[in-house]
């Protein structure tokens, strides 16, 4: 065999072995400046949580329990399993708000509840030393501000209470204030006492 062959055959050979290697992805590019690397796994992760946040007198603001609690550094989203969020007001009344999931968002201070969230709200009763529910909200997706103790979505929502129920597309509630604005498509069925 003759140098020139050897040295055509060596170079197809080179150029086949770049090819398969181009198509299997196995060439590596070396780049001049390091690329950063998102790491998308959890940080850290809670069983059977019980967060509780106090105002400055120190009695309770709110609470958050959740089977499981799960947070992610890279978007600083939390996610939670189960959540019930308890709201206290300065009168003594509770919004108990649960789903079966939820995310507490960036800077922790808003949650978002969704699939099957139940917003019940009571005050106390003197006579039973319990808490009796006056109203209940139901819908698919809502935020909370639990620090402002609002509540806000645009889904559908059905509001039940002793004298009623009212249906509507998107709400807004102010607990503290007791207040509640419905956005759209109203409906509801009044019945006095």
């Amino acid at each position: 065999m003759t140098y020139r062959n050897h040295l055509i055959i060596s170079a197809i050979l080179l150029v086949l072995a770049a090819g398969y290697w181009a198509y299997d992805g196995a060439i590596v590019t070396v780049s001049s400046s390091p690329s950063e690397i998102i790491h998308q796994d959890a940080d850290y992760f809670l069983v059977d949580a019980l967060v509780k946040e106090y105002d400055a007198s120190g009695a309770l603001q709110y609470q958050l329990q959740s089977d499981s609690i799960t947070h992610y550094p890279h978007n600083d989203n939390t996610l939670l399993q189960q959540p019930v969020l308890t709201n206290v007001s300065d009168n003594g009344q509770r919004t108990v708000s649960r789903s079966e999931n939820g995310k507490l968002l960036p800077g922790g201070k808003d949650i978002e509840l969704w699939d099957n969230v139940v917003v019940i709200q009571g005050s106390p009763s003197v006579k039973q030393q319990s808490y009796e529910q006056k109203l209940r909200m139901d819908t698919d997706f809502l935020t909370i501000s639990p620090d402002e103790e609002i509540a806000d979505t645009d889904r559908p929502v059905l509001i039940t209470s002793e004298a009623g129920e009212t249906r509507a597309i998107g709400m807004t509630a102010w607990y503290q204030q007791g207040k509640i604005q419905l956005k759209s498509r109203v409906r509801g069925v009044y019945e006095p006492e």
